[in-house]
């Protein structure tokens, strides 16, 4: 039996008299030791491979989405002065930590142009970091004190490793999800975040209370996906932050990559390819000449366009959003390129 323990007994035999409980003695023996559970202050050396991902320069589009919701969904700066700074921290930590252990995951050798962080700080310390992160942007949720923020917060960090999952499996079991698969998965893993940022701000909104974005927001998270499976295959400035046709060397079933092989099943030259898993630049490149034959690049081209023109009339119909209209302009620079 361990001191505490001891501790314990023999203080409920000395407050016998008093007719405490068990649990009023613990809770108070508790209490004596006057800790804090919150806020914890974090242990830096144990997040450097967190602060090493979190110094490289991402893309921001989930700060800057963040900015967009916020002329829709406008809060009390005098009773809320940090939520903005609070959500972008909550949403940039999680998207950190979940692309550390992303890189793991796909045994990833760069990350916006530098070596991923598990191959400088090692496997075991980065997926502790990573977790470590998760907790402590847990953490700083729980300081909003609001209990939409924390069942919005749960809700979403387990439909995002449940999409994370889904994609995991079907590369791992060499399954090719059908087209309405992936955009399920992607619901959920793109999704989870974007939903989340907004999820966010409208516990605090003072307009738009009312107003459901769930649709566009779905939508905005499977046009940056599919958009995002479309520039790995064909961008090379996108390829030199990362490696050539990084998705073939991962056997990920990207968008084109789905439509590719259900297209024509009997072709097995891609699902192939995916199984090998290759770093082979001409291999890859013959991936590529498949897809181009099949139509399938022009097919996910196609879709990034029809997914815009949806995205551009929800925005429209819910009253209008420049800034919003703006980045989905700069990120389809990429597509019509």
């Amino acid at each position: 039996m361990c001191d505490t323990k001891i501790d314990i007994i023999f203080s409920m035999k000395e407050n016998k008299t008093k007719n405490d409980t068990a649990s009023e003695i613990i809770e108070k023996e508790t209490m004596s030791k006057k800790e804090s559970v919150l806020p914890h202050k974090p242990d830096l050396a144990l997040l450097e491979s967190f602060r090493y991902i979190n110094s490289m320069p991402g893309k921001n589009v989930r700060g800057l989405m963040i900015d967009c919701f916020q002329s829709w969904l406008t809060v009390d700066q005098s009773s809320k002065p940090q939520l903005l700074d609070s959500v972008k921290e909550i949403i940039g930590d999680l998207h950190n930590a979940s692309l550390m252990v992303d890189d793991i995951e796909d045994n990833s050798k760069l990350r916006r142009g530098v070596p991923v962080a598990h191959s400088i700080f090692g496997v075991a310390s980065t997926i502790n970091s990573a977790n470590y992160a998760y907790f402590l942007a847990l953490e700083k949720c729980h300081a909003l004190n609001s209990p939409v923020s924390m069942n919005v917060f749960v809700g979403e960090l387990l439909n995002l490793h449940r999409g994370q999952g889904h994609d995991i499996m079907w590369r791992d079991e060499g399954y090719c999800p059908t087209e309405e698969e992936y955009l399920n998965m992607v619901q959920d893993k793109t999704g989870g975040l974007f939903r989340l940022a907004v999820g966010l701000l409208k516990a605090f909104a003072t307009t738009n209370q009312t107003t459901d974005y769930t649709a566009l927001v779905n939508n905005l998270a499977v046009y940056f996906q599919i958009r995002d499976d479309y520039v790995n295959l064909v961008d090379e400035e996108y390829m030199k932050s990362k490696c050539f046709c990084e998705d073939i060397s991962e056997g990920k079933f990207s968008y084109p990559v789905i439509h590719c092989i259900r297209f024509n099943p009997d072709d097995k030259r891609l699902s192939s390819i995916l199984k090998q898993r290759t770093d082979n630049t001409d291999v890859k490149r013959y991936a590529q000449q498949i897809m181009v034959e099949s139509g399938s690049m022009e097919y996910t081209r196609a879709k990034c366009t029809s997914l815009k023109g949806e995205i551009m009339a929800e925005i429209k119909s819910l009253g209008g959003n420049p800034q919003l209209v703006k980045l989905i302009e700069a990120l389809d620079v990429q597509i019509k390129s």
